[in-house]
């Protein structure tokens, strides 16, 4: 591998075959340093004392078997390239391991000293270029989230003056309206608030995406939120000719949720049963 600094970890629990890995890394290049664990545990306690640069992996260990141990290998070194050195030659064990982020599938005595040093290489270069991979999309991710966030703040203001201002001479404290004015303020209102509900959506999704959205949970009297949601649109019902009502059971306890969160759930899908229900139907 043509680096001195190297420092191999072989989890291997048959001597003769870690005698012949050591043996094949040796012949690729004598400046490896190898470290040898016979069981899973020994190896996870190893990844905690000194991450590697490599892992070396036997699927069939005294203390684990399969899947289950790459899948802990994985877990527990993020970010390091594994190999798996394995007597079965399985084209799906295989598959499955390079799908979950194993980075290569060697069959023991299949393998000569120069082909482990190519499959150790490939592998630490595609592990690197998936960490480079990550990371660029972790900073995109993070700009596309600042710049939205940005975006919906600076667009809040302006809204809530116009929202306001449209109010005030809907209420009359401008002056009276003629009913084509009337229309008119009415439709920019509306088109105001469903504005607003979008910048919001949009502010929503992207703490959702970067795993910042906030919930509270507390006793919650169900009623009540869905009470709440159908007042809230009403007006929008009513403007279609589409009749929304609330049955709701007394004998319904409470329970243990965030109640924005719930109002938010049952806003939208009222909202979406208003629009694409027709005005005779009944919502």
């Amino acid at each position: 591998m043509n680096n001195g600094h190297a420092h191999i970890l072989l989890i291997e629990d048959n001597p003769g075959d870690a005698d012949l890995v050591r043996l094949r890394l040796v012949e690729a290049d004598s400046n490896i340093a190898v470290s040898c664990a016979t069981r899973l545990s020994a190896g996870l306690a190893s990844l905690v004392a000194e991450t590697p640069t490599m892992v070396l992996l036997d699927l069939n260990l005294p203390d684990s078997h399969g899947a289950e141990t790459y899948r802990r290998v994985l877990e527990a070194a993020a970010g390091v390239p594994i190999v798996i050195l394995s007597g079965m030659d399985d084209e799906e064990i295989a598959v499955n391991a390079v799908h979950e982020g194993v980075q290569d599938y060697l069959v023991k005595g299949s393998f000569d000293s120069r082909q482990l040093a190519r499959a150790m290489r490939y592998a630490i270069e595609r592990q690197a270029l998936l960490t480079s991979l990550d990371m660029s999309r972790r900073q995109q991710l993070q700009f596309k989230n600042e710049f939205l966030s940005h975006v919906s703040h600076e667009l809040r203001t302006p809204l809530t003056c116009i929202h306001q201002f449209v109010s005030l001479i809907l209420d009359g404290l401008a002056g009276k309206l003629v009913p084509e004015q009337r229309e008119h303020l009415e439709t920019v209102f509306r088109s105001v608030i469903q504005l607003r509900a979008m910048i919001t959506d949009l502010l929503e999704a992207t703490r959702a995406e970067s795993g910042k959205i906030s919930i509270q949970p507390h006793c919650v009297l169900i009623g009540e939120v869905i009470r709440q949601a159908v007042a809230m649109l009403q007006s929008t019902a009513r403007a279609k000719a589409v009749g929304l009502e609330a049955a709701v059971d007394i004998r319904i306890p409470f329970v243990y949720a965030d109640s924005n969160r719930i109002l938010q759930v049952l806003a939208n899908l009222l909202e979406n049963a208003i629009k694409f229900t027709g005005p005779t139907d009944r919502s």
